[in-house]
């Protein structure tokens, strides 16, 4: 990793405009263990930090909350206002939030970017963070590998969105002979048009209905032996699994087939992947929180998805009290639930009524009857929509689906 001297970081960060340091495709990195570096053969599989090979998920990934808070403070004690990392693929968001490392997603690249929010969101939410945004003109090795509309479709979601920072990757694009062109025109476009609206709210103010829960162990969909490992933390010991891969199938679900089952980038090695890149997907008022969510954060949300390696007692007492006092309806496999709904359930599926909500439990989300159960909350197909105190915004996709309108 890049390990910056303490006194360029103090003479950097003196400078009145430096508004933070941030780590490129940090968390990439980590995942993929230096990938870059593998494929420019300069190193094979490096770890960003020291792994400790664990063969249990929820220890590796404490670990590296350590190593991050670590990391973050440093440069933060040397002079740093802010310490930021930045999200190819949609994992990490919470553990680097609750270590101090604000998360800003890319946008138009290997996932939906409306992916990308939803689990970026609900980590700003949760952890009381900014939340940035980086909208890349990158497409693997092309560039610009984007249009310059579907480029001012990505930076005017992200301030519809609640974004408190938005940039753009590449920006160099935006002149040819010296002169604004098509991409910087559209740039000055949605700066001049933005200074125009009044948005009198942020990420902050988000009231999502529709909640996901899982302890973060890094997966999207992973699956090639070279490229994409399919390991979990860059740690060879601990391999995807069947509670991995629901996080993946929660959304499928959530945006009405949209995402792939077992993968959440087009990246993963599949047919799915053979589809045009898009950057939006139909979501209804998401957010993504990890296994140690506090009640208070989940106050507004009508369904709740369960999933993943590991959720801690105080979340599942929360979600018990929401569904029997607020009308919580949970989707979860039987591991996560109290022990006198385990003993109502029967075969793989089960509705039980609790208070005035209910649990529906079962081991495999996708199936007919779950997405029946669901149906009416996760929205319209092909639209987004996001509510920010008592303001919603709703946004119909187009058929490209790089681009949108306001309804």
């Amino acid at each position: 990793r890049v390990n910056l001297h303490p006194d360029f970081i103090k003479t950097l960060t003196k400078d009145e405009n430096c508004l933070g340091i941030m780590y490129d495709e940090m968390e990439h990195s980590i995942i993929n263990r230096n990938l870059t570096l593998t494929i420019n053969k300069v190193a094979k599989h490096l770890p960003v930090f020291p792994l400790a090979l664990a063969k249990d998920v929820v220890i590796q990934g404490e670990l590296l909350r350590l190593q991050l808070k670590e990391f973050a403070d440093f440069h933060k004690e040397n002079g740093a206002k802010r310490f930021i990392g930045e999200h190819v693929f949609p994992v990490l968001f919470h553990s680097f939030a609750s270590s101090g490392i604000i998360p800003n997603f890319k946008s138009q690249k290997e996932s939906y970017s409306t992916l990308q929010y939803v689990n970026a969101a609900g980590a700003a939410l949760q952890y009381g963070t900014e939340l940035w945004n980086c909208v890349d003109l990158w497409n693997y090795n092309t560039f610009p590998g984007h249009s310059p509309k579907e480029m001012y479709y990505n930076l005017w979601f992200s301030y519809l969105a609640g974004t408190n920072r938005v940039y753009v990757e590449g920006a160099g694009q935006f002149f040819s002979n010296d002169l604004p062109n098509e991409y910087g025109r559209m740039y000055k476009k949605f700066a001049s048009y933005e200074r125009r609206k009044y948005r009198d709210y942020s990420v902050q103010d988000y009231k999502p209905e529709i909640g996901v829960i899982r302890y973060d162990d890094t997966y999207w969909g992973q699956c090639d032996p070279f490229m994409w490992r399919p390991i979990l933390f860059g740690n060879k010991n601990l391999k995807t699994s069947k509670k991995a891969r629901e996080f993946t199938r929660v959304f499928h679900v959530i945006t009405h087939g949209e995402t792939c089952r077992n993968g959440l980038a087009w990246d993963r090695v599949s047919p799915w992947s053979l589809r045009p890149h898009k950057s939006f997907c139909t979501m209804n008022n998401v957010a993504v929180f990890d296994d140690r969510v506090t009640k208070d954060k989940l106050q507004s949300l009508k369904l709740c998805f369960l999933c993943g390696h590991y959720i801690s007692d105080e979340t599942i007492g929360a979600i018990i009290e929401l569904v029997k006092y607020k009308g919580l309806t949970v989707v979860s496999p039987r591991r996560f639930c109290p022990e006198y709904i385990k003993r109502q359930t029967k075969g793989r599926f089960s509705e039980i009524k609790d208070g005035s909500g209910k649990w529906i439990v079962t081991d495999n989300v996708i199936t007919k009857k779950t997405k029946n159960s669901v149906k009416k909350f996760i929205g319209n197909k092909g639209e987004m929509r996001f509510t920010f105190g008592d303001k919603t915004i709703t946004l119909r996709i187009a058929k490209d689906g790089n681009s949108f309108e306001i309804i």
